[in-house]
């Protein structure tokens, strides 16, 4: 998720940042298909097994494709994405699972321990939420938690602790900063660090199959979603040491297992899967500090046969909704190479005889900047941006949806594909923000584009909220923890690797609440068709 890059229009910046179910897709299928499919319960795993996953027999998912500016079922009827994101999952952001500690609930701790918390908390409260000169506050994924932060607590701590005291504060700060990430390079590599590669893999695991169970899934076909989206880092589906230049891929079986499993219990519930990957080798945006996809032809090739790789395992799969083939591709120089990753892409996974819907990003370089796809021999392709924006009031949103609509609309006529607005927030918790996020659905529903928020299951942290005057985001549908004290955080530089084992798997009892605002407002398309049946 965010990393942004931006634009001016209408005399405003607007940033483009990163970051279906339900009844509509079960009628689609009753329609055009009498086949069934009977999901199995999988026995590789703790994801899906016989307890968490019925045997009953449900209508298969139809395969989806492109008509025009829709995207249809096998008989041609309309089908509208409607759907969340599976955000911290095979992408791990720990800012979304609240592994380790952001800057001012670290140097909280930490204060505690030297018996300095009274004088401390005061000050992080008033350096405040602030992410660096961001005039929007603190809007971003990790507040009060970046160097310019920490220098500001600086600036305002030496005159109340002292010189030493802030320094061997900041002393033991300094090794754990950074924790709250928005990547999971990081995390990763400190966990080959202190536990070795096969130590890295068990955590990684064990936390995956705690986080996303088939009960989660069956949830949000139940509020009427219809769509998942799947963000995806390479590096979950491979089994070797962290680099950002890989020379080849060791495919990682049991995380293939994992995915067949979540497409197992998708089924089972009636919603699409969209494979998203978040992070090829090389990187194509910068999450990880290094966007090498463009600059070397060797990562070029292994994202090739990345995608070759998941089409091979996934072709035959109409439970999967579409291939998104690169998320935010900002890193690339241009329009121009952008769409030439794209075509080798959209070209190896055709010539594998697999016809999925297939996702291209504009990688903030605009909507408009796409292709004609029929110029360039695309079919079944779905055109796709992530809209984050930094505006604070819902007046300044008024304009900047304005001209978006303006550019999207003609855009889209020339383009003659269906849109999809595969990730979205506007994560304030606040009134003007709510209204905001509804009227970004009403605009989705009435162009027609499909559509899925960030994210589905976000806890805001206990930590922040203790420090900032209960500090809430409406970044997760899934948004409040029900018990913040019987919440035991995982601790990646201090917890042995027995704790966060244990740790991990308790994520599969942590009871997290729905944000009931944001839900209402994301739901009220669902309700609006059941009144018009």
């Amino acid at each position: 998720m965010t990393r942004f890059a931006g634009s001016m229009l209408l005399g405003l910046a607007w940033f483009l940042v990163a970051c279906g179910g339900g009844n509509d897709a079960i009628d689609a299928a009753n329609e055009v298909a009498g086949d069934t499919h009977e999901v199995a319960a999988d026995d590789t795993g703790d994801a899906v097994d016989a307890a968490d996953t019925p045997d009953v027999v449900v209508p298969a998912l139809p395969r989806l494709r492109a008509e025009g500016t829709t995207i249809v079922d096998a008989a041609g009827n309309p089908v509208r994405w409607r759907g969340v994101n599976l955000g911290g999952w095979m992408f791990h952001e720990t800012w979304i699972t609240l592994v380790g500690y952001p800057d001012h609930a670290r140097l909280h701790l930490l204060a505690v321990d030297m018996g300095l918390a009274d004088a401390v908390d005061p000050i992080i409260r008033d350096v405040g939420v602030v992410w660096g000169d961001n005039p929007a506050g603190g809007w971003a994924v990790c507040p009060a938690s970046d160097p310019v932060w920490v220098d500001a607590f600086r600036d305002a701590a030496v005159p109340v602790l002292g010189q030493a005291a802030t320094d061997e504060l900041l002393a033991k700060l300094a090794p754990l900063a950074g924790e709250c990430d928005d990547a999971d390079l990081a995390l990763r590599t400190l966990f080959e660090q202190r536990f070795g590669q096969d130590g890295k893999q068990e955590l990684l695991d064990a936390f995956q199959d705690a986080w996303l169970k088939p009960a989660d899934l069956a949830w949000v076909a139940e509020q009427g979603f219809t769509v998942v989206r799947v963000p995806i880092t390479y590096r979950a589906l491979v089994k070797q040491a962290e680099e950002n230049f890989p020379a080849s891929l060791d495919w990682y079986e049991p995380a293939f297992q994992r995915l067949d499993a979540l497409l197992d219990a998708c089924e089972q519930s009636g919603l699409y899967a969209v494979l998203d990957i978040q992070e090829c080798p090389g990187g194509q945006n910068t999450y990880t500090g290094v966007t090498g996809l463009y600059d070397h032809p060797e990562m070029q090739a292994l994202t090739v046969q990345l995608w070759e790789k998941l089409s091979e395992r996934y072709r035959d799969r109409d439970v999967v909704g579409a291939y998104s083939l690169l998320a935010e591709p900002y890193g690339a120089p241009d329009e121009a190479a952008r769409d030439a990753v794209y075509d080798r892409l959209v070209k190896a996974i055709r010539a594998r005889g697999d016809d999925h819907l297939l996702i291209i990003h504009d990688g903030f370089f605009g909507m408009d900047s796409l292709p004609v796809a029929a110029d360039l021999g695309w079919t079944n392709v779905v055109y796709s941006t992530h809209l984050f924006e930094t505006a604070t009031t819902e007046a300044a949103y008024g304009i900047l949806l304005a001209g978006m609509k303006n550019v999207f609309s003609k855009a889209q006529a020339r383009q003659g594909v269906p849109y999809y607005i595969g990730s979205f927030s506007t994560y304030f918790d606040q009134d003007w923000a709510y209204a905001v996020t509804e009227k970004l659905v009403t605009w989705y529903e009435e162009a027609g584009y499909g559509w899925s928020v960030w994210t589905w299951k976000r806890p805001d942290d206990p930590l922040t909220a203790q420090l900032f005057d209960g500090y809430q985001t409406q970044w997760g549908v899934l948004g409040r923890l029900a018990d913040p004290d019987a919440f035991d955080r995982p601790d990646p530089h201090q917890d042995s690797k027995e704790t966060l084992l244990a740790k991990f798997v308790a994520y599969a009892d942590l009871q997290v609440e729905p944000n009931a605002r944001l839900l209402e407002i994301l739901t009220a398309p669902v309700r609006a068709d059941a009144r018009r049946r």
